[in-house]
Formats: C-alpha cells, structure tokens, sequence
C-alpha cells in the first residue's frame, strides 16, 4: 500500500525542513511542492482525467497525497531544475513567442482550455515558462539556428507539401501491365480506375474508396511511391511502381507547389525539434545521474540506479508533512501527466 503524507504534523511542530530537494545546491522548496499539489488536487477536472488515467493522487487519509505521486512530481521538479539550469548555462532567451507557443503545447496535452485555466495564474505561469524552456532548450541541442532550419527545409522540401493521389495495389507485374493497357482505352479513365481498384486492389483501405489516397504529404510514403507523386504527370496514369508491397498504378490528381520558407517555419522546426529528442534525452540521462541531489527524507529518496533517476517514496508513512506523490517520467517536450514547475 502507497504511503501517504498529510498537509498537517511536523511543520507544525517545527521539525520539518523546508526543502522538497536540493538540486545542485539550488534549494526546490517544500511550499513549491505543496502549492503545485494543492493547485493539481483542486482543479477538479484535471484530477478526474488524472484518475481517469489510473494515476493516484489522493492519500489514504484526509488531505493526503499518495506518496508515489508526490514522488512522480518531486522528480519532474529535479528534472526541470536541470533543464533550467542548462538554459541559464546558455545564455537562452525566452520570446513571446515561446511563451505562446508553450501554451498552445499545454492545451493540447489537456484538451480543454477551462482546465489550464481553472489552475492558479502564478503555477500556470510557471508551468507555462518550463514548457518553454524545455522546447527552446530542445531546439538548441539540435542548434536549430534559422541558417540551418533552411537547410533542412531545402533537404525535406516534399514534408512541407501536399498531394492527392489514387493508386491501385496488385501483386504481380503482368497484372499492373494489364490494367494499365485497360485505363489507357477506357473512356471514362477515372471511373473506370475506381472500378478496378474495387475489385482487384489489394489495398482494402483505398481500394474501398476506388483508390482514393486522400490528399497528404508525399513524404509519408515509400521512396518509389514518392519519387512518382512527386514526378508524375497530373491526372495521367504513370507506368507501375514497384515498392515492397508489390505494383502500383498510380494517378496524381493534384500537387501543392512547396510553400515558401517563412509560411512553414514553425513546422520545419517542430521537425528539427522532433529530431532533436534523442540529444535531449541525452542530456537529461546525464545531468539527471551526474547532478548532486539531497531529496527530504519524508518524500524518499533519489534513486540513481536505474535508466532513468527518480524520486523513490518512503516504504511507510514515516513522515505526516506536506503532498507526496509524482510521476517519474522525464520531461520530454512538455511535462507529462501534470503540468509541472521547477521553482519552489
């Protein structure tokens, strides 16, 4: 059974220190801690969808957390501390850009506005700077500098346009020759095209939808299959294309010119950024098994071990001070079941 810790106890006493952990000698204070659990515990439609999600945040007791929650929390705090301190280390800058950015990124991760909302402005701010730092921290080790985020979009050009195209999958050769002599006396080359891909196409998804591919980046698909919705000629049946799925017959009904670089700079650094998770998580592993961190007692201990360090609860409820419990995930792009910040 979890451990729970109660609002109340040795605080009043006055034997309860007043750091959750010390990162580094950087001190993450308990009233940090406690403000971001109370802010979690009363936003009641987060903690429903916290629940939902088979997390546990209340306690056994009244006015408790469950001390593995507390732990989850107490870890993305560390995690963060670091990030920030790698931000600091150097010399990023946040714009207002960032900021609106970091939040569109928390209102996709809990879906309704009036849930970021409903928390308390100064943790909403503050979850709102660490998501920031973290994508802005992210994009620095990829060094997504503006010469080479148009270096990637110049190399990834077909990611950033869009195609609609049909196909018509079969197995052998002799099969797609013969079908493209069909289409080529068809009278209606169209109509004809979805009939067959109906009845003789060995792609269920689009042979249902007479071939329909839909309209997508070209990127998307095999090199083969590609290199012909980039090149073919509009609403022309191309010669079959094999791929390792077997012989297309492919029509291109339409194909976007590439859009210019600034229409599409965001996502070509959501891209670089994308690309950019494997240095990060580097990073993280690092400075998360390198850093000196003191975790106060009543919360557990930290636990260097493991692939990834974390906060481990106490085993009994030794302590009846204060929230305890957070999910120990590492912070990839934004914090993961709670938002998060760092600073107490």
């Amino acid at each position: 059974m979890a451990a729970s810790i109660s609002l109340t106890g040795l605080a009043a006493c006055g034997s309860a220190e007043p750091y959750a952990a010390k990162v580094n000698g950087i001190t993450l204070s308990k009233a940090g801690l406690d403000d971001e659990l109370d802010a979690i515990r009363n936003n009641k439609k987060y903690l429903a969808a916290l629940e939902q999600s088979n997390i546990t945040v209340k306690g056994k007791g009244s006015g408790t957390f469950d001390s593995s929650f507390v732990a989850r929390v107490l870890t993305r705090r560390i995690y963060l501390e670091l990030i920030h301190e790698e931000f600091v280390k150097r010399k990023l800058k946040l714009k207002a850009a960032d900021l609106t950015a970091a939040r569109e990124q928390l209102l996709t991760s809990v879906g309704d506005p009036a849930v970021l909302d409903a928390f308390p402005k100064a943790y909403y701010n503050e979850i709102r700077r660490t998501t920031a730092e973290v994508t802005v921290l992210q994009a620095d080790l990829a060094n997504a500098s503006d010469d080479n985020l148009r270096k990637y979009y110049a190399d990834h050009q077909d990611m950033f346009q869009q195609a609609c195209a049909a196909h018509i999958l079969v197995e052998a050769k002799a099969e797609a020759d013969a079908i493209e002599k069909e289409l080529a006396k068809a009278a209606d080359p169209k109509a004809t095209f979805a009939e067959i891909a109906r009845s003789k196409s060995k792609d269920p998804g689009s042979g249902a939808k007479g071939g329909d591919l839909g309209c997508a980046s070209p990127s998307g698909y095999v090199e083969e299959f590609k290199a012909a919705v980039l090149t073919q000629k509009l609403g022309v049946i191309g010669d079959p294309v094999k791929t390792q799925f077997g012989y297309h017959i492919i029509r291109v009904d339409s194909r976007d010119p590439v859009p210019p670089f600034e229409e599409v700079k965001e996502q070509v650094q959501q891209a670089v950024t994308d690309g950019a998770q494997g240095p990060f998580n580097d990073f993280l592993n690092k400075a998360s098994s390198k850093a000196k961190v003191e975790v106060n007692p009543r919360y557990g201990t930290y636990d260097t071990s493991g692939d990834s360090p974390q906060v481990v609860p106490p085993k009994s409820p030794s302590v009846t001070d204060g929230p305890t419990d957070a999910p120990p995930e590492a912070p990839s792009d934004a914090p993961a079941d709670a938002p998060t910040d760092t600073t107490g």
